[in-house]
Order: structure tokens, then C-alpha cells, then sequence
């Protein structure tokens, strides 16, 4: 280090961040606003915030790099969309007419087989539920027969997945499968083109679903009567329906918004420093959510909280220019569909990655808790500890964890052997939910955390070489155990006792039906021993839908064993 970088080192230690809650809270508002829609990769509100973002970029004075107007593009694919002629018409008995239009009336459902002038018979069969308290099908038959069924589940009953009732609605003979009305008294009027709203291609079933002001032609009733069903009300309809349809792969070019800060030292300026978070989150629902709720998810801390932070860090370094080192600023799209963006860029700039000697991520940084961050990753280099360890922050402890976690655009870089760190204040019981909103979040928190990233990226910057990445460190498996969910909010950072801490149940899951609560220890799973993130997750990977495992837990200083019945993932 030169002699005046180490005097601008001590300088910087010495000054107080440049990080304000004002600021912080302005970027999560609007990013988590309705204006936007939930962020989903390929919709419009993805497009709005990537131009809001390009904005933000311009003003704070980033250069451009090699991506014109700040923008690098990817190939993604995110659910399916209607190709071809969508005609669909309803012919009632007594020679009424109903011609309906896409978009409007109707739209087709994920997974459906493609369809030309399809004509058949239709049968209401209620909510398309079969349970001990509960039979639709009892009374009638649909075979050969379009059913209509209602979206959601009756009061009182267990969510019954899109996909189940389709396969039910097949074994009983049916040839196509319409959904009626929004979901709940929030939801969307027609169901989009999900998976959860959808099925399974190899069902070979026609799927469409129409609009609740349609309940009155088919039903003849008003729709709130129709959604108060107390008990089955299956009964052929008088009624033809004839269908048109068939979707495709929703492809499109997804956009990571990156700039550029030029390092000042002539001797490191062509070393890179990654500073990154992903702005997409799940639109509508449209993909990860954990309630199915058909709403806007606005994704305040997931990960708008994260992107806030990456906006406030690149303002603070164009404003002092104290960087030696090419600091890149990266926010992605594409991380809720499988970490596309980030995997993209990295595929794309393997000469830039040759010269990257640190990747930082933040992905949910804003429900800061007993003044812990977690620091995922410390493994990917040997120099980590020294560069954790001296980074202070009033009101802040930092924990490092060696293991490298797959749930975030670091991934593809450590993949690429660039040392990694992943900044994280836990999951939350509000976490790909519609309730991850602004209000949630701990701005005062956002600001420590924010601060130490920014002094954990001056040590990094400050250093006379560039980190050395740790050929032993160990990448976790993305998706593993993503075949059953248990509902479990793991505290993957906490290192202060036995197995993995739980941080919280989902509400109505196999964890909470089984009486886990947070607090407690999971220490066993089966007959595999608990003792951190990595055997959780191989425990996950052996456990099967629907077949009870017992789970033990140390709670208030006791061994406790329950039995978890764990459900499939969707």
C-alpha cells in the first residue's frame, strides 16, 4: 500500500459512514409500491423499476461500462402466456349465446392442453375437493365433461393445490378443468399464468379460467352466493362449452441494471470489487409465493431492501471517490426464477470475472434482529476473517458463517471461484408472502448493516492485494429439500448452541400442526443428526410428502420429539 493510501485508509476509518434512513426508506417505498406490481421478471412493473433504477444510476454519476444505457440483457423464462387463436363460447340450452374474449372474460390456465373447437358438456362441481368432510364429486358424473370449479377452498377446509384438483378432476373422467371468480375477496378476477394456478402438462387437460361477473350466466347466481357454499353443491349445468386455446413458454430478455465506478490507483484500478442485490421479486404471486394469495407480494425487504442498500453505497463512493480498486454495482433481475440475471453476467464477462477479487451481496438486510447480521460465505476465502473482523459498526454484530449459501446471486460467482459474501438479517415469518411490505422493516437496522457493508468493501479496497479464493470452501446445493415443505423458519446464521435454531413456524403448516414453535433446537430429523444449515438440508432431501418423520427438538433445556408430516412443495 502506498503511503498515501494508507493515510486515506486511516481517514476513512475515522469518518462516519455517508448511509441516511431517509434515503434508504425513499428507494423501498417506491420499489415496494403498487406502481410496480411486485417486480415479477419479464412483467411491466420489472420494466418500470429497471428504468427507475437506470435513473438512479445516472444521477448518482456511474459510468455505463460496456452496457449501453446501463443495461446488461438475459434470456428467461418465467411461467407461460396464450399463443394462438383463444376463442371460447358458452351455449346455453335455451339458444343464449355467450361469445368470450381473452383477457377480458377468460384466460388460459398453465399447463393446459392445446385445444380447437373443443365441445363438451359442463358440470359445477363445487370447490373440485374430495375430503373425509368434503366430496364434490359425490352425485355426479363428468365424464367427458368440462367441470367448473371455484378458486380457493371452503371455509374452514385446508388449502386443496390448483394441480391436486386438476388430477382429481381427470381420474373422475373429466376433459377440461374452469376455474371460477378470484380467490379470495382480494385476489385477482382471473387466475394468472402460474403453476399454482395451473397443473401439470402430462394431465392432458384443457384449463381456462373465466371471470366471477360470468357466475350469473353459468350458475344462475350471483357470485357471493356461489363463493358461501356451506356444503357441496355439484349439479350439471345446461350448457355447452366450446374451447379454443393453448400457451407457450413465457421467453423474453430480462435486464440487470449495472454501473460502473472507475478505481483511482493506477497499481489495483483494474481489480474489481462486486457490489450486488436482486430488485425482482414474485409480481402477483406469480412464482414463489408461500400463501398462493393471487395479490400483489410487494417484497420490501425481499429485496428491495438490498437494492436501497446498493443505491446508498454507490452514492457514498461517487461522492468521495476514495476507491483504488473498479467498483462494479449490480442489481439483477431474474434471482426469484432461479438466480438468472447474476448467472448471466457472470457467464457473459468471463475477462471481468479474471479480474474480480471480491463479490458482496445483500439480499434481505431489513428485519434486523437482536443486532445480529449473519455473513454467509467466509469460507470462499482465507482472507475473509481478517476483513470481517475489523469492520465495527455501533449497535451491530456481524456473524460470520463459512458456508457458502445457494439461495442468492453470489452463488454463480462462487461457482466461478471468486471469494463471496452474503449479507442477511434472517428469513421471516413474512418472507415471499404479501405481507413483506414496507412497514415491516427496521430502516434504523437497514442503516447499520448498510454502514458495515460499506466498511467491510473500504477493507477490501484498502488491502494491498486481492483476496485468493479457497479451493475447499463448499457450495450448498441450490434447492435442496425443495420436493417437501415443513414450514420451518430456520435461523441460519444463529451459531450460539446445538443444531439449527428456529426463528419462527409458518402459520397453518406440518411444522405449526406439529407444535415446533421458535425457539427450538432441531437437533435430529429421522435418523439423521441436526448439527447445522448443511444437514437440515439432507435431511430435507430424504423426507417424502405425506409420510409422518419424527422431528426432536431441545426446548427449554429438554429433548422434545415430534412427528412432522411434511407436504409437497409447489
Amino acid at each position: 500500500m502506498t503511503l498515501v493510501a494508507f493515510a486515506l485508509a486511516l481517514a476513512l476509518d475515522k469518518e462516519p459512514f455517508g448511509v441516511t434512513r431517509p434515503e434508504l426508506e425513499e428507494v423501498v417505498r417506491h420499489l415496494a409500491s403498487p406502481a410496480l406490481e411486485g417486480r415479477l421478471t419479464l412483467a411491466p412493473g420489472e420494466h418500470k423499476a429497471a428504468e427507475w433504477l437506470v435513473a438512479e444510476f445516472r444521477r448518482i454519476g456511474l459510468e455505463e461500462g460496456p452496457n449501453p444505457g446501463y443495461v446488461h440483457e438475459f434470456d428467461v423464462t418465467v411461467n407461460a402466456r396464450p399463443v394462438g387463436p383463444q376463442e371460447v363460447e358458452l351455449r346455453h340450452d335455451d339458444g343464449r349465446v355467450w361469445t368470450l374474449r381473452v383477457g377480458r372474460d377468460f384466460v388460459p390456465l398453465n399447463g393446459t392442453a392445446p385445444a380447437t373447437d373443443r365441445a363438451a358438456r359442463v358440470v359445477f362441481v363445487g370447490y373440485g375437493i374430495q375430503s373425509e368432510t368434503w366430496d364434490d364429486y359425490a352425485g355426479v358424473d363428468v365424464t367427458g365433461d368440462y367441470v367448473v370449479l371455484l378458486r380457493g377452498t371452503p371455509n374452514g377446509h385446508a388449502p386443496v393445490r390448483m394441480r391436486d384438483r386438476a388430477a382429481l378432476a381427470k381420474e373422475k373422467g373429466a376433459i377440461g378443468v374452469v376455474t371460477l371468480g378470484p380467490q379470495s375477496g382480494t385476489g385477482t378476477a382471473l387466475p394468472r399464468p402460474t403453476r399454482g394456478a395451473g397443473f401439470a402438462t402430462d394431465l392432458e387437460l384443457i384449463g381456462i379460467g373465466l371471470h366471477a361477473d360470468l357466475t350469473d350466466e353459468i350458475k344462475g347466481q350471483d357470485w357471493a352466493d356461489v363463493r358461501s357454499l356451506t356444503r357441496p353443491a355439484s349439479r350439471e349445468l345446461p350448457m355447452t362449452l366450446e374451447v379454443t386455446t393453448a400457451m407457450e413458454p413465457n421467453k423474453g430478455r430480462g435486464r440487470n441494471v449495472i454501473g460502473y465506478l472507475p478505481g483511482n490507483d493506477p497499481a489495483v484500478r483494474d481489480e474489481i470489487v462486486v457490489i450486488g442485490a436482486h430488485y425482482d421479486h414474485l409480481g402477483f404471486g406469480e412464482v414463489g409465493s408461500r400463501t398462493g394469495a393471487e395479490i400483489l407480494h410487494p417484497g420490501a425487504d425481499d429485496n428491495a431492501s438490498g437494492v436501497a442498500a446498493v443505491i446508498e453505497l454507490a452514492e457514498h463512493f461517487a461522492e468521495t471517490r476514495s476507491n483504488r480498486r473498479t467498483l462494479v454495482f449490480q442489481l439483477y433481475s431474474g434471482e426469484e426464477v432461479g438466480l438468472i440475471g447474476a448467472a448471466a453476467w457472470v457467464r457473459d464477462n468471463p475477462e471481468k470475472i479474471a479480474r474480480t477479487s471480491a463479490m458482496v451481496n445483500m439480499d434481505m438486510i431489513g428485519r434486523l434482529r437482536n443486532g445480529t447480521v449473519t455473513v454467509f460465505g467466509t469460507s470462499s476465502s482465507n482472507d475473509w476473517p481478517s476483513v470481517i473482523e475489523g469492520v465495527e459498526e455501533p449497535g451491530l454484530k456481524l456473524n460470520p458463517v463459512a458456508t457458502i449459501s445457494a439461495s442468492s446471486d453470489h452463488a454463480p460467482f462462487a461457482r466461478a471461484k471468486v471469494p463471496v459474501v452474503f449479507f442477511h438479517t434472517g428469513l421471516t415469518d413474512e418472507y415471499h408472502t404479501e405481507r413483506d411490505t414496507f412497514e415491516t422493516l427496521n430502516f434504523d437496522g437497514m442503516v447499520a448493516v448498510t454502514r458495515a457493508v460499506g466498511r467491510t468493501i473500504e477493507r477490501l479496497d484498502q488491502r494491498p492485494s486481492r483476496l485468493v479464493w479457497n479451493p475447499t470452501a463448499q457450495i450448498a446445493q441450490r434447492g435442496a429439500g425443495r420436493s417437501v415443505r415443513l414450514g420451518l423458519v430456520p435461523d441460519m446464521g444463529d451459531s450460539t448452541g446445538p443444531g439449527v435454531r428456529l426463528q419462527g413456524v409458518q402459520p397453518d403448516s406440518p411444522a405449526s400442526r406439529a407444535g415446533l414453535r421458535a425457539g427450538d433446537r432441531i437437533v435430529q430429523i429421522g435418523d439423521r443428526t441436526i448439527d447445522g444449515p448443511e444437514a437440515l438440508q439432507a435431511a430435507f432431501g430424504q423426507m417424502r410428502a405425506g409420510q409422518a418423520t419424527p422431528v426432536t427438538v431441545i426446548r427449554d433445556g429438554e429433548r422434545v420429539t415430534v412427528s412432522v408430516t411434511p407436504v409437497a412443495s409447489t
